[in-house]
């Protein structure tokens, strides 16, 4: 038992001293590869926005081969995958098998944390090392939910730039422009307000641009976010340019339907707070409250006792 502890120790002493080593040695390789970025660029932050990219680009290597190891084969997964990742803004042609290396490789590095915790701090046997499959399948299954959290907030900042940008589309066309164009000049000008949407009037503009007819790029607008609201905006300029309506009274209502849809939400949540506010008042100022009320009274009552 001794000789497992020294050997267990000493492992541990020449993993620190190498860890440390390998530590410095890339802390003194980026201060170099940093220095001569910088006078080839001859600009701080040309040569950070390219070590950025460069790193970014070795991790995406790194993360595409695990993925190839995890990735499903079979097509209605990898296509669902897609399509939701698609919704929270990820549309490289590689990003299912990023997705499936970040869940593999976030489940090995939490299992290797686990694996040395254990070694260093306790004592370890069949019981806790049995264990270590939880924190992989923490690992495994979180980019999952991050990713619900991802859709769930693009979705939201969808519905909170659209109605600004359907007013703003609506004044471009009123005052002469096409309704391309008209898209167009809002994904320039929304570009720091509503930088979703601006991506997205961008994307059409350059499927537009490319010959793609106009019904089949809106339709691939609609798809590719999965927001409500964006496909009923879609819908309506569909139907107006198939009957032959005025595309502009049709945006102003759908425009006016979204704002009362937002102010009936904000009316909906305040009326919630003072259901919400019982909680905190009865576990946390209620005690204080009769602490503060109560706790002379009790201090006389125990002193005459």
């Amino acid at each position: 038992m001794n000789l497992l502890n020294i050997i267990i120790e000493t492992l541990t002493f020449l993993t620190v001293v190498c860890a440390t080593m390998y530590a410095y040695h890339c802390a003194e390789e980026h201060y170099r590869r940093s220095v001569i970025l910088k006078r080839l660029f001859k600009s701080a932050s040309k040569a950070e926005k390219y070590e950025k990219g460069r790193t970014e680009l070795k991790l995406q290597n790194i993360l595409y081969r695990l993925g190839v190891l995890a990735a499903p084969q079979k097509g209605k997964e990898t296509e669902t995958i897609r399509k939701h990742l698609s919704y929270a803004g990820y549309r490289m042609s590689n990003a299912v098998i990023i997705y499936f290396g970040v869940k593999l490789g976030l489940g090995l590095l939490l299992g290797i944390f686990y694996l040395f915790f254990i070694f260093i701090f306790c004592t370890p046997g069949i019981r806790t090392i049995v264990f270590v499959f939880f924190p992989i399948s923490l690992g495994y299954y979180l980019p999952e939910l991050l990713l619900r959290h991802k859709i769930a907030s693009r979705h939201r900042q969808i519905f909170r730039e659209l109605p600004d940008a359907l007013d703003l589309l609506t004044i471009c066309m009123e005052a002469g422009l096409s309704f391309d164009m008209a898209l167009y000049r809002v994904s320039k000008e929304l570009s720091r307000i509503a930088p979703v949407l601006s991506r997205e009037f961008s994307q059409y503009f350059l499927e537009i641009k490319s010959g793609l007819p106009r019904e089949e790029v809106l339709k691939n607008l609609a798809e590719r976010n999965g927001e409500k609201d964006l496909s009923g905006v879609v819908s309506v300029l569909l139907q107006s340019a198939k009957f032959g309506t005025d595309i502009v009274e049709a945006l102003k209502v759908y425009s006016s339907s979204l704002r009362t849809e937002r102010r009936q939400i904000a009316e909906e949540k305040a009326a919630k707070i003072s259901t919400k506010l019982t909680f905190p008042t009865i576990f946390f100022i209620l005690p204080a409250l009769l602490i503060v009320v109560l706790g002379p009274a009790l201090i006389n009552l125990l002193q005459k006792l």
